[in-house]
């Protein structure tokens, strides 16, 4: 839940600080960061689904859940490519000058809260 929320935080910064600084990058990184709050948040939902026992209609339970949670990942995942290759291409027509000091400052802080929702991952990544 720390991950999802750290995550979830910076990709409003980066949203915020990808449109003042007109950078495709920023905002194609805070899609990546979107994609990667849906995956924690459907995670947390399929594992909490996972553990409950089978009953009724739902006989062997809810393991399946976590492999649907996974679809619906890479679904997002690929919406937000062809977004970033589609805005990319009307940039390539159209260039717009970027802020590159907005940039990098946001993007070292990306490199930090990235670090710190590994760590704060690491953990689980061993029992599950």
């Amino acid at each position: 839940m720390a991950a999802l929320l750290l995550v979830a935080a910076f990709l409003l910064v980066e949203v915020v600080a990808g449109l003042l600084a007109g950078s495709l990058a920023l905002l194609a990184d805070a899609a990546h960061m979107l994609t990667d709050a849906v995956a924690l948040g459907l995670a947390l939902l399929a594992s909490a689904m996972a553990a409950q026992p089978p009953s009724g209609r739902w006989t062997f339970g809810f393991g399946r859940v976590e492999i649907l949670a996974a679809l619906a990942n890479g679904i997002v995942l690929a919406l937000v490519g062809a977004w970033i290759v589609y805005v990319a291409a009307r940039r390539l027509i159209s260039p717009q000058e970027v802020r590159g000091s907005i940039v990098l400052v946001v993007a070292l802080l990306g490199i930090a809260v990235n670090l710190v929702a590994a760590l704060l991952l690491a953990p689980a990544s061993r029992r599950s």
